[in-house]
């Protein structure tokens, strides 16, 4: 057999080949199941889009970029991994690069992406404001660009992400009902969402008349490759132990610091929950099978990865300058998983 066109498509479920390449293309103007009735068709018998051709007429090819701190993170390689779900049917290629939470390191990423052609780039800053000039410019004359996660960036784009501070506060709050008042709080330095998750940690403390204490802050920099951070969280712990200040609990805000601070407390001869309970914001399937089992809070990652993938082609096939474009920022919804870790 011939190989499949876009004209053999449109005659087979007659309808135009324009609406045929809006289909293959995601585009919203289109109805779903317009879309959907093209997709299947052309998968049943096994369409290729001819995407050298539609390169030499757009310039563009069939990458997406993908920038991210951690490709080790639980949370962002999840992320990835349902991007690949939803981009594969769809004929373009992802590109997944990480910056180790560096604002130089993110800004050759970009650079590396703007000279493959990218036709879009999802990202997820190194910190706030990071590479703002670099990603406007791409962002107004080059390709799309969507954050994720981290949202706290002046960049004017779809943002998705979830509600930090409140995800936080019921965390901490759960933590107090359970008659917990000395809790500590682990985050990273300066990244795109600690501010509204210790906001939420503060809140969680200040509504139930517990004083916020400096000292019960951990901040974990990133960005500096001679932090060893397990050797921080074990000195942090060690000095509230001599200082006969031990908390309570502990509330990690990232997932690295989730998963490092039961081996730490481990170490130090802590016992979860009984000395210390913990929760903390992470995505690893392994959760439920660390001892103790850890208490979690678990980000839409299916979620997010689609709706970022929906709202980039949006703007890949959209014509408008980007500048007068409104968008918006989306907060999905988290799941919080009680465990042992957190078995009062």
């Amino acid at each position: 057999m011939a190989d499949i066109t876009i004209k053999f498509i449109a005659k087979a479920l007659q309808i135009s080949p324009a609406t045929v390449s809006r289909a293959l293309n995601n585009s919203h103007e289109i109805k779903k199941e317009t879309r959907e009735r093209v997709l299947a068709f052309a998968k049943e018998h096994n369409f290729r889009p001819n995407t050298f051709a539609r390169n030499l007429k757009t310039g563009k090819t069939n990458l997406i970029g993908v920038v991210i701190p951690f490709l080790s993170s639980p949370f962002f390689l999840e992320f990835i991994e349902e991007l690949y779900k939803v981009i594969t049917p769809l004929h373009y290629t992802l590109i997944p690069l990480q910056t180790q939470n560096n604002e130089e390191s993110e800004k050759e990423a970009l650079q590396f992406l703007i000279h493959q052609n990218v036709a879009g780039i999802i990202i997820s800053p190194a910190f706030e404001d990071s590479n703002y000039e670099l990603l406007q410019q791409v962002h107004l004359n080059i390709c799309p660009v969507i954050l994720f996660d981290r949202t706290q960036h002046r960049l004017n784009t779809y943002k998705i992400g979830i509600h930090n501070s409140m995800e936080t506060y019921v965390a901490t709050e759960d933590l107090i009902k359970k008659g917990r008042k000395k809790i500590v709080f682990l985050c990273g330095k300066d990244i795109g969402n600690t501010k509204d998750r210790i906001r939420g940690y503060k809140n969680a403390l200040l509504n139930y008349a517990i004083p916020f204490k400096e000292e019960y802050v951990v901040y974990a920099d990133y960005q500096d490759p001679n932090q060893d951070i397990d050797c921080i969280l074990k000195a942090f712990f060690i000095n509230l132990q001599q200082n006969e200040n031990l908390p309570d609990a502990i509330v990690g805000g990232t997932d690295t610091l989730s998963i490092k601070i039961l081996g730490v407390l481990a170490n130090l001869q802590l016992s979860v929950p009984d000395d210390i309970a913990v929760i903390g914001f992470t995505n690893t399937n392994l959760a439920n099978y660390l001892y103790p089992a850890l208490s979690t809070i678990r980000q839409p990652t299916k979620e997010m990865a689609q709706l970022a993938l929906e709202l980039l082609m949006g703007l890949i096939q959209d014509s408008r300058d980007r500048k007068d474009m409104p968008f918006e920022n989306f907060l999905l919804p988290s799941t919080t998983t009680q465990r042992k870790s957190t078995a009062i």
